[in-house]
């Protein structure tokens, strides 16, 4: 039996399967793809251990996310939950300037951010962020990041398409459909090394597992 969840922001994923569990004391159960405490959305649970099995078919699975990245602050984990430090910057009235302590930096254009992300399809080599749900030795990366420590990973991850949905600076808003391997907070880390300019992830959901999506009211 599998279950589409509506994962809300600030649980983890085991919040979630810790839920279930709760209902279905005596049965195995587990969770699809890790979504980090702030993503939302599609996390598809799978109840008794003959489901459990099929999790792994999953994992091959292309994922399409909507996401959002404010160009006027920036963290100490490039997402809102934030470790302890965070930065806004101004945004000038011209709206496409910011200023950063005594440096104005002009906004990039929507020409300019479409160039950048056409090179990722089909693949590209990217760094892989300390701030993700990746785990290495057992831990998660962002676990580890939060110590301070930084791998320098880095790994081929694959984009199949990408549509900017809005760009009002200094928010920009894409939908992305990826290979499973593939981690959203890279790509903007990533258009950061290629543009200079700061980001923070405000907002990450998970819309999509290969046709499997929830149904919208």
């Amino acid at each position: 039996m599998f279950f589409l969840v509506n994962k809300p922001k600030d649980y983890t994923s085991f919040d979630i399967v810790d839920k279930f569990k709760k209902i279905f004391i005596w049965e195995k159960i587990w969770h699809s793809w890790t979504l980090d405490p702030m993503a939302t959305w599609l996390l598809i649970v799978a109840v008794w251990r003959q489901s459990t099995k099929h999790l792994w078919k999953l994992l091959w699975m292309d994922k399409e996310y909507i996401t959002e990245i404010d160009f006027s602050i920036l963290t100490d984990t490039w997402d809102m939950d934030y470790f302890d430090s965070k930065i806004e910057y101004e945004v000038l009235p011209q709206k496409n300037w910011i200023k950063k302590d005594w440096k104005v930096v002009k906004a990039p254009s929507i020409d300019e951010i479409r160039q950048k992300l056409d090179l990722l399809i089909p693949e590209y080599e990217l760094p892989l962020t300390m701030f993700s749900a990746k785990k290495r030795n057992w831990k998660k990366l962002y676990e580890l990041a939060r110590e301070g420590i930084d791998l320098h990973l880095q790994q081929i991850m694959k984009v199949n398409s990408y549509k900017i949905l809005d760009y009002n600076f200094p928010i920009l808003k894409i939908k992305l459909n990826v290979w499973s391997w593939t981690y959203i907070r890279s790509i903007w880390y990533w258009l950061w090394e290629q543009l200079w300019l700061w980001w923070t992830l405000i907002s990450l959901h998970r819309s999509k597992i290969w046709d499997i999506e929830l149904k919208k009211h």
